[in-house]
């Protein structure tokens, strides 16, 4: 087979997408790539990151998988879950406190690396692409530990909403804010919402 259309064969498994890992994986030369996007059947949209001209991709997707070790959280998190009604200017996503990014699209996050998994889900976006960010439990103690930097009617905004949920788990919320060590302020949150 030659190595184009193996490569185009993985783009069609991908939903349209390649990756340079994905390249690699197979053993296949990089230099198979820069000649599919010659051509113009590919685009390349960010480092190690193609997709075919006639595909639509979420800019979430291509920051998730620029920052591979970032989780979407806080603000970010808070509208995939409806929680507020704010559409989020910079993206904002967790990583570990031994990474450090510098990018303005970005407003980073840092936490131990014993507690940057916890409550760590994916999402599949309306482009067939998945995202990694935190479930809905993560992302209220999220908040409640970065209050002091949270706009506040966003704040309350987004427990109003949590406690309003069906899908609310509350013996996870309960078990994230002890690993946390905000169970007292949480239980104050939650009786002041009654």
């Amino acid at each position: 087979m030659v190595k184009t259309d193996k490569i185009k064969e993985l783009i069609e498994l991908n939903k349209g997408i390649i990756t340079t890992k994905i390249i690699d994986d197979n053993k296949i030369h990089r230099q198979y790539l820069k000649k599919l996007v010659d051509e113009g059947y590919l685009i390349k949209v960010s480092r190690g990151l193609y997709v075919r001209p006639d595909k639509d991709i979420s800019e979430f997707y291509i920051m998730g998988e620029q920052y591979k070790s970032g989780i979407f959280s806080h603000n970010t998190a808070l509208y995939f879950y409806d929680l507020t009604d704010r559409t989020p200017f910079q993206l904002d996503m967790t990583f570990p406190s031994n990474v450090r990014i510098s990018n303005d699209m970005i407003d980073s996050h840092y936490i131990n690396k014993d507690k940057h998994e916890i409550g760590a889900t994916t999402k599949e976006l309306e482009d067939g692409t998945t995202i990694r960010l935190y479930n809905m439990e993560r992302t209220i103690c999220d908040i409640i530990r970065d209050r002091n930097k949270i706009d506040s009617q966003i704040f309350n905004t987004a427990l109003k909403e949590y406690m309003k949920r069906n899908d609310k788990n509350l013996n996870l919320l309960y078990e994230y804010a002890k690993q946390f060590n905000i169970l007292k302020i949480l239980k104050m949150y939650l009786e002041v919402l009654g």
